[in-house]
Parts: C-alpha cells; sequence; structure tokens
C-alpha cells in the first residue's frame, strides 16, 4: 500500500473514494469525489481533509478518529445540520488501510451525499401522507404481505399489524365490493391484468371508507410472483363525488319533469353547450346543433332576434341580467315562446367570459294570456257597445263603470254620474 499503485484505479472510480493518510491528509481520490463535494481545486493530494471540507460534521470527525484506530464503520444515511443552517445526508464506508508491515496508514474513504436523494424521498413521504397514499406488497413465492404505514393508518390496525392475502381481501366492503377485488386479484395472478378501481372497505374499527385500489403482477418465466401497488383514502372525495351525482339526478329529473333547460355559454371561444331538455325546447336533434352562439340564434323567429341581441349585449356590458322572452321556430314551423334568464361571469378585471342560464316553455302561459286578453276584450266591447244600460258598481254603491246606454237613460254624464252613488 505504500507505493499506492492502485491510484490509477482510484482516479476512475465510479464512486466517490478518497485515500488519506494518519493525519488526515488526501493521498489520492477519485474526480467523482470533487464534483460529489463541490470541491473546485483539480487536484487536493497533500491537502488536509478538514481543510478541504471544512463543514465536516463532528461526528464524523471522531468515526474517523475511531477508524484510525482500526476500526471500520459503515451508514446508509444519517443527517447533519451544520451551524450554518445547512441540511445535509451523508452515506458513508470508512476502512482502514495498513502499510506493508502492519501498521495502519491511514484509512479509505467512500463518502457519497444523498441529500437529493433523501430529500425527494422526505418530500414523497410527506405527499403520500397528505395525499393519504399507501403502498402493499403480496410476495407469492414467500406467500409473504407487505403494507407500508399510511396502508395500515388507513385499514386502523396497529403498526405491528401482519397482513394476510385473505384478510387483506376480507377488509373489502361484503358483496359487490369485496367480490370485485376477488376476481381483480384472481385475474392479475392468472394473467398478469392490472387493476385501477375505487371499491369500499370497512376498517378494523368498523368505519366504511371509499379507497382507490391500484395493482399490477410481476410475472416469471410465465408464472405470476409478485402483486403490487398503492392504495388511497378517497373517501371524502368520493363521498362528495356520490353528492354530486345524486344532486344532478334530481336535478336533471325536476327539470326534465318541469321542462326546463340549462345552458352553459362560453364568450371567448363562442361555445354554447345544452343539456338534453334545451334540444327538446327547440324542437331540434342534438347531431343538428352546432353548439355556437350562430346556431342559437337561428332557431329565433325573425322578429325577437335584433331583441334578443340586444337582451345579450347589455347582459354583457352590465347594463341589465339577462331576463328576457322570446320565441322559436321549431323546424316542423311550429312556433314555441320560450322564457330565459341567465348570470353572467366574468374575469378579474371585469370582462364578461361566460353565461349560464336556463331556458323553460312558456307557450300554454303565453296562450292563456292572450286568450285573456282577448276575452277581456270583447267583454269590454260588449259592455261599451250595448244597448242596455250597464255599470259597475262598489261595494259601497259607488259607480266605477257605466256604458252610455246607461247614462242616456237616466241623464246623467258619465263624469257626472262617477261622482255619484247608487244610492
Amino acid at each position: 500500500m505504500e507505493t499506492l499503485s492502485i491510484n490509477f484505479l482510484i482516479k476512475d472510480s465510479p464512486t466517490a473514494v478518497a485515500i488519506v493518510d494518519t493525519d488526515m491528509c488526501f493521498i489520492s481520490h477519485s474526480h467523482i469525489w470533487l464534483s460529489e463535494f463541490g470541491i473546485n481545486a483539480d487536484n487536493i493530494v497533500g491537502k488536509h481533509y478538514y481543510d478541504v471540507i471544512p463543514e465536516t460534521p463532528e461526528a464524523l470527525i471522531k468515526i474517523y478518529e475511531r477508524c484510525l484506530n482500526g476500526q471500520s464503520n459503515s451508514n446508509k444515511g444519517q443527517k447533519f445540520v451544520h451551524p450554518s443552517g445547512r441540511i445535509q445526508w451523508l452515506k458513508w464506508k470508512i476502512n482502514p488501510w495498513k502499510k506493508d508491515d502492519g501498521a495502519i496508514g491511514g484509512l479509505i474513504i467512500i463518502n457519497e451525499d444523498i441529500t437529493e436523494q433523501k430529500r425527494n424521498e422526505q418530500l414523497l413521504l410527506k405527499a403520500e401522507s397528505v395525499a393519504r397514499i399507501g403502498g402493499w406488497e403480496v410476495d407469492l413465492v414467500m406467500n409473504k404481505v407487505y403494507w407500508t404505514d399510511i396502508t395500515k393508518e388507513i385499514h386502523e390496525v396497529p403498526e405491528n399489524y401482519e397482513p394476510n392475502l385473505e384478510e387483506g381481501i376480507n377488509f373489502y366492503k361484503a358483496g359487490e365490493h369485496r367480490e370485485n377485488i376477488t376476481q381483480l386479484v384472481s385475474e392479475a395472478i392468472s394473467s398478469g391484468t392490472p387493476w385501477d378501481t375505487e371499491l369500499q372497505i370497512v376498517t378494523a374499527k368498523g368505519n366504511e371508507l371509499w379507497v382507490r385500489a391500484m395493482g399490477e403482477a410481476e410475472v416469471v418465466n410465465g408464472k405470476c410472483v409478485r402483486i403490487h401497488g398503492t392504495f388511497q383514502d378517497i373517501d371524502e372525495k368520493k363521498k362528495a363525488e356520490l353528492k354530486y351525482q345524486e344532486t344532478s339526478e334530481r336535478l336533471q329529473i325536476a327539470t326534465k319533469e318541469a321542462n326546463v333547460g340549462i345552458w352553459d355559454y362560453n364568450l371567448v371561444k363562442n361555445k354554447l353547450v345544452w343539456d338534453e331538455n334545451m334540444y327538446r325546447l327547440y324542437g331540434i336533434k342534438k347531431e343538428d346543433f352546432k353548439g355556437e352562439y350562430e346556431a342559437w340564434q337561428a332557431g329565433l323567429h325573425p322578429d325577437d332576434k335584433k331583441r334578443g341581441d340586444d337582451e345579450i349585449a347589455m347582459a354583457l356590458s352590465g347594463e341589465k341580467e339577462f331576463d328576457t322572452e322570446f320565441r322559436v321556430i321549431w323546424p316542423s314551423g311550429e312556433i314555441r315562446h320560450i322564457r330565459a334568464i341567465a348570470v353572467t361571469q366574468r374575469d378579474v378585471e371585469g370582462k364578461a367570459i361566460k353565461m349560464v342560464g336556463t331556458n323553460w316553455d312558456i307557450t300554454e302561459l303565453k296562450n292563456t294570456q292572450l286568450q285573456l286578453i282577448k276575452t277581456e276584450e270583447s267583454l269590454q266591447g260588449t259592455f261599451e257597445n250595448s244597448s242596455i244600460g250597464m255599470a259597475l258598481v262598489d261595494l259601497h254603491g259607488k259607480w266605477t263603470k257605466v256604458n252610455d246606454s246607461l247614462c242616456k237613460s237616466i241623464g246623467y254624464k258619465k263624469e257626472e254620474i262617477l261622482k255619484l252613488t247608487f244610492q
């Protein structure tokens, strides 16, 4: 070792290797050592270790001292906090080397800065914890099942719990959920089919939870030897999703029964989206609708198109909300009356970017109103033109309305009689 005939091998080593003497001065080092510890010098041979790496942790210095007394030491990763506050993770393997006479000549140090790796691992663990994602593995050769801490936490079992495949499956809610996972696991083992599904489990404490289970198989020589995957708690998200779905279904039923259509107009993209009821209101098929403003406008009655444009323009400018009535002409030629209201959504600058609204058919109401108007006009004509004297009197006997025939028969003018009472 005195001649250090292996120096040329050290230089090109793929790991960060350094050889120091008993005074901790560098005798040789790999090129990787320089880059691993951010050393700018091209050659550090002859320089003192602690001059080259002044931030060497005190705990590591003591380890070097023990190794110079003949001990070996290794560590797969230890965290150090430097006086400056900088955090560093180091992995090392240290062995003393001996001279030809058997005396210790120094140390062979394999040292690696794994700070970035550890930081990524910690971020991943943090993300898994926040997202409630655990891992699992089934070793079919050794008949062994492994769960990560998060997986155990989701199942509400103790940290020392040792699962097996049968128990793992039995956590799934009896019925379709357990039957589905059993089938998925069987298919993975028999044919290597992966899965990604959402099912319910019943935890060790009796709580029902929705989880997302993902798994895949590892096949060797045509035989499945291992299945593994992830396990995520999606209970809050899934329950919110199911609640939204239930509400949407109820809304859909309500709007269908009430003949109410819902629409969404993206002003930026000129994209108009209708629900199923809207097509019925306009008497057209879904495939015949182009989904743009012009397609809606094309269905309006010619006499209502300009007013429809004006109403939209006023809503976009903020002058008034969109609340109007118009007529549409069905492809069959039938005319229907539509009531429409909408709210306008704006960006941070106040520019209109979207309108969301409802339409409903008021044709029957309109026809009834028109019929009432006609009836009222007819009654008014009968009252005014009757050859018989007719009048309307309130509960106190005061004349409220009289026709010409009555005025002639009693000899009063209208303005005179309206100031009197019947009595």
